[in-house]
């Protein structure tokens, strides 16, 4: 069983179905107590229906950069748990989102960053690998020759180049950070939440299946969303030209 999460690494909150996370201290990096509180609230949030949305944030000058040099036993891994949850998950950064920092960030499904962000990878300069995901997910945010370039020669990008870069989908004032991430975050928390979930998943499996499988994971997943009754709702309300209300059933 994995360590309860520390209250001073993490603090979670529930509000009209969307989860806000928020790191205390991003400027003291990727502890092992923010693994595991992470790592925590990630498993509460996939036995909760009635979570639509996360949102990733962060207290200090920094979202989050470093972390632990080693992995320890018995402490998990809060980055592939947020890269596991089947909801859609927004990620506010701000200031730095460095090595590990940003590693988190691309467990994240959408990133906004504000004006002034930093986002890189500078291990191999001190002689270490990423070990949280991003040789992998990096490639497949910005392509494999930028991944590159970022890795080897620990190029840091400007939250505008790392937008133009795909990596960031939208950049925004620092005062305005919070806000747009509440708006964006509710826009998504309104949509069909059984249909967000399934094109998640395939979306994920995407990467890593060919593409006749990869269809037919679609497919199959069509099929399944069928029967819901959120899918009624969906046709009934176009019918009566009335604005959908997605219960996650």
């Amino acid at each position: 069983m994995p360590p309860r999460a520390p209250r001073r690494a993490l603090d979670v909150s529930l509000a009209g179905g969307v989860t806000t996370l928020t790191i205390r201290d991003g400027d003291a990096g990727l502890s092992r107590e923010l693994h595991a509180a992470l790592a925590d609230a990630a498993g509460a949030i996939d036995l909760d229906d009635a979570v639509r949305v996360v949102v990733l944030r962060s207290r200090g000058r920094s979202f989050c950069r470093g972390g632990v040099r080693d992995a320890e036993p018995g402490v998990p891994d809060g980055v592939a748990a947020i890269a596991a949850l089947r909801v859609p998950v927004l990620c506010l950064v701000h200031g730095d989102a460095l090595d590990d920092g940003l590693e988190l960030a691309l467990a994240c499904d959408l990133r906004l960053a504000a004006v002034g962000a930093r986002l890189g990878v500078t291990q191999l300069a001190a002689g270490r690998l990423p070990h949280h995901g991003a040789t992998q997910r990096l490639p497949r945010a910005v392509g494999r020759g930028r991944a590159l370039s970022m890795l080897l020669l620990g190029e840091c990008l400007t939250a505008r180049a790392a937008c133009a870069a795909g990596l960031v989908h939208r950049v925004c004032a620092a005062r305005e950070l919070w806000r747009a991430g509440q708006r964006l975050a509710a826009e998504i928390g309104a949509r069909a939440p059984i249909a967000q979930r399934l094109a998640k998943e395939a979306l994920r499996a995407a990467s890593d299946l060919p593409l006749a499988e990869g269809l037919r994971l679609e497919g199959d997943l069509y099929v399944l969303l069928q029967s819901t009754a959120d899918r009624d709702e969906g046709i009934t309300s176009f019918r009566e030209r009335r604005k959908p209300v997605f219960r996650g059933h």
